[in-house]
């Protein structure tokens, strides 16, 4: 008999507690549109990317924010035809966004985030989806609790379900989608394990790292380390493409969400609590500090300033002085 384990990534953000994994429909939006909300700058947002010179931040509610001045004024999008939370947000170029969340829900938009539309999903199924990536050929995978897994190779006109790995292995929680300097696939997932795919992501193998938590999320670096983070400032680093990675704990920070690459191979880490890591040297060197309002950092970009636009559970906000 499977057990169902709770989502351990963001899991005091997400509502679901135990998940089924039923099949997958045809795209529904049945949940309704995306309000407009005067207050949804203030909602609980736990993604953000940067779209060209836009920035696009995606939380519950289906809301979706844009900004055209990097972070300072933000909006709601015009359209979006669904309800549900919203976990993860990919940009494959400057008009092209893709977003997922719960309800196995895949959106997408041709115009830099002003207009969405319905690409896969059910807005009232009991599925997560917790990452998403489409390359600019069309290549894509999106991913989430219990293993699950969906590929498209049309640039998300059909989307198939897809087994990664087999038995136990294939039923971790697939938390982050991230790619090396070579173009290795990999995926952050729960129990200190990474997937990773030399193949564009046809097929995987699993890499334990030193730590035995939660990996939520990873990146590549300027100098071609990769880095991931977790539960309880933990972070993996690797620099032989994800072969082998090595463990450091940050002593007082609290649980890690996302990690954001910067110029001269150096890296922010957000979390819980207010957490915020710099690291230099490829990630090798990791300095902790605290926001004093101890919010909850849920995602990050870097902006041309210096400052970073930080997603959070209370709204979006800029971090200056960081970078």
């Amino acid at each position: 008999m499977r057990l169902h384990r709770p989502l351990t990534r963001r899991r005091w953000l997400a509502a679901a507690a135990t998940l089924a994994l039923p099949a997958l429909g045809a795209a529904r939006a049945d949940d309704g549109a995306a309000r407009r909300r005067p207050l949804a700058v203030k909602g609980v947002l736990l993604d953000i990317a940067r779209a060209g010179q836009r920035l696009v931040a995606v939380g519950e509610r289906g809301h979706v924010l844009l900004s055209d001045d990097e972070g300072r004024q933000w909006r709601q999008a015009r359209s979006v035809p669904t309800r549900a939370t919203l976990t993860a947000l990919h940009a494959s170029d400057d008009r092209s966004l893709w977003a997922a969340g719960h309800g196995g829900v895949i959106l997408r938009s041709g115009d830099g985030g002003e207009h969405w539309t319905a690409a896969f999903g059910r807005a009232d199924g009991s599925d997560v989806l917790l990452a998403i990536r489409v390359e600019a050929d069309g290549r894509g995978l999106a991913v989430g609790g219990f293993g699950l897994a969906l590929r498209t190779s049309d640039a998300g006109a059909h989307w198939q379900r897809a087994e990664l790995l087999r038995g136990e292995d294939g039923e971790r929680h697939l938390n982050r989608i991230f790619v090396s300097a070579r173009s290795t696939w990999l995926i952050a997932a729960e129990g200190g394990h990474l997937l990773r795919s030399e193949d564009r992501g046809e097929r995987w193998q699993i890499v334990k790292t030193p730590y035995a938590g939660s990996l939520w999320s990873g990146a590549v670096l300027s100098g071609g380390a990769l880095i991931a983070c977790g539960m309880r400032g933990n972070v993996v680093r690797s620099i032989d493409d994800g072969r082998v990675w090595t463990h450091q704990a940050i002593a007082g920070a609290g649980s890690l969400a996302a990690v954001v690459a910067l110029p001269r191979d150096r890296c922010v880490l957000v979390g819980v609590d207010g957490s915020l890591v710099t690291g230099s040297q490829g990630g090798e060197k990791l300095a902790f500090r605290r926001l004093e309002d101890r919010s909850t950092l849920t995602g990050a970009v870097a902006l041309a300033n210096g400052a970073l636009a930080v997603t959070s559970t209370a709204g979006v906000r800029l971090v200056e002085g960081v970078t």
